[in-house]
């Protein structure tokens, strides 16, 4: 059974894996440039140190044993994430989905609200949902937004509202699915 609780350490690891990309690939600029930089610096550099009794040390090993180390970083990054995503659409599409609403709605200014249970919050899933479906946060579908915190649904119908919530559901799980293939 799919639940947003674990929909939500998904998007979280995401989320968390994605930033430790970016500093990976922001650190391997960094360690590329510096390879680029020895042989422009290493005449002169050699050259100072010998002049005023130093030995030279040429950083060169140690730059390209930490760029292949970050290589093998970022290629493992990118596959958790791919992985993460591809377990995210098949989460979200499942027909066992079970998303955590409050019975009772409340209406106010013509709307239906459903908020989540326990006043529980899915920043997570939202931020990937929204990536995903191309769209910023909300996320509007069909007269049904989706919020962090509730699901507003623009009739005061109950019945009318739930309706209305399990059409755009369908939407957005049949959106993942061709994005799945």
């Amino acid at each position: 059974m799919a639940d947003f609780t674990f929909l939500e350490q998904v998007a979280t690891r995401i989320r968390e894996n994605r930033t430790q990309l970016k500093d990976t690939e922001d650190e391997l600029a960094t360690v590329n440039f510096r390879i680029h930089e020895i042989p422009l610096k290493s005449q002169t550099e050699s050259t100072f140190a010998k002049m005023i009794g130093q030995d030279y040390y040429d950083a060169s090993t140690d730059l390209e044993k930490a760029k292949e180390k970050l290589i093998a970083q970022k290629e493992e990054l990118s596959a958790k994430v791919k992985e993460d995503i591809s377990l995210f659409i098949t989460e979200f599409t499942s027909h066992d989905l079970v998303i955590p609403l409050e019975p009772n709605p409340k209406i106010a200014d013509g709307n239906t609200i459903f908020h989540y249970k326990n006043n529980s919050t899915y920043n997570n899933i939202l931020a990937i949902l929204s990536e995903l479906l191309g769209l910023t946060p909300p996320i509007l579908v069909k007269d049904v937004m989706f919020s962090v915190s509730e699901i507003t649904i623009k009739v005061t119908d109950e019945y009318e509202a739930k309706q209305k919530f399990l059409s755009s559901i369908n939407e957005v799980q049949k959106t993942l699915s061709i994005k799945r293939k």
